[in-house]
């Protein structure tokens, strides 16, 4: 497993996102949200893999719930969460002290959040908000999940803001366009990619899509001349794209199972390294694609 070494902490550059545990999440889930057994076994494994990141929040059902429950004595992960502006904003201790509650856990790795609605009127009130918790030692850091570049840019400009969760995949490369990895760089900001498959848009076949992205079609058809020509799966091209280029952020995944997991996992340690001129032709085949397919807001 590859490690992330942000302010001395050595942090599995692979990490796991929880949203599955507490919700019916993704275009591509068939299974539904996993009992509290499965997740136990999922958590053990991915554990034992080295992976010590786990990303949540309490808009993820009862997902931080059930992670906390997963989580055994043995282990000592980095916990992330994340609460909505609005909820911020109203109690922010309180609000903590429930994921706290739920995770059974005495601080939050970092605190994000979940929507970039408070860095618009951002002010000394909300800044002292942030000082507070990890004066109370509640949280470590501070940080963003962000949308939009104009989300980005406020977020990196911002002293308060740590850590910021960015999409970006094959078919999203606003990242690159934008230049938010120099920019975090810069500004020594902790950047965690999440949507690297598109909530499994990238693994359907033409039959599965449904009627609103049809259009996915055709770029889907060009990977998989790049897979058939790299020699790789979808998953393994998708996440060796994104770890090729994003060489110093933190990669989220979801699993709705075990397997998925195992497959995850396996994929991430066999990729290969893409060659320079192998990223540069899938950024000019694929950094103009259609926002209303790499964007599941807009789905």
């Amino acid at each position: 497993m590859k490690f992330i070494e942000y302010r001395g902490d050595k942090i599995s550059k692979l990490s796991l996102g929880t949203v599955q545990f507490g919700l019916d999440y993704g275009i591509a889930n068939s299974s539904g949200q996993p009992s509290q057994e499965k997740v136990n076994d999922i958590i053990d494994y991915v554990y034992s893999k080295k992976i010590n990141c786990f990303d949540t929040a309490q808009a993820y059902g009862n997902s931080e719930e059930v992670l906390g429950k997963a989580i055994t004595n043995e282990m000592s992960p980095y916990l992330i969460s994340k609460l909505k502006s609005n909820i911020f904003q109203e109690n922010a201790i309180l609000s903590v002290e429930k994921s706290l509650d739920n995770l059974d856990t005495s601080i939050l790795y970092a605190l994000l959040l979940h929507d970039s609605a408070l860095l618009y009127k951002w002010n000394d009130t909300y800044k002292s908000m942030v000082v507070n918790l990890k004066e109370k030692k509640l949280i470590k850091y501070f940080g963003v999940s962000i949308y939009t570049d104009e989300d980005f840019q406020l977020a990196v400009e911002n002293d308060d803001i740590e850590f910021i969760q960015i999409p970006f995949s094959i078919f999203d490369q606003r990242a690159i366009n934008k230049k938010w990895f120099e920019k975090a760089k810069q500004h020594n900001k902790l950047i965690f990619i999440r949507s690297i498959f598109l909530q499994g848009l990238l693994f359907m076949q033409e039959d599965e899509l449904p009627e609103h992205l049809e259009k996915a079609n055709v770029p889907l058809a060009i990977f998989d001349d790049y897979c058939q020509r790299l020699k790789m799966n979808r998953a393994e091209l998708a996440l060796s794209f994104v770890d090729s280029v994003a060489t110093e952020a933190l990669l989220l995944f979801g699993c709705d199972n075990l397997n998925q997991a195992k497959e995850n996992i396996d994929n991430y340690n066999h990729i290969k390294k893409l060659e320079k001129s192998t990223i540069n032709q899938l950024i000019d085949s694929f950094n103009s694609i259609d926002e209303q397919i790499y964007n599941p807001t807009k789905w």
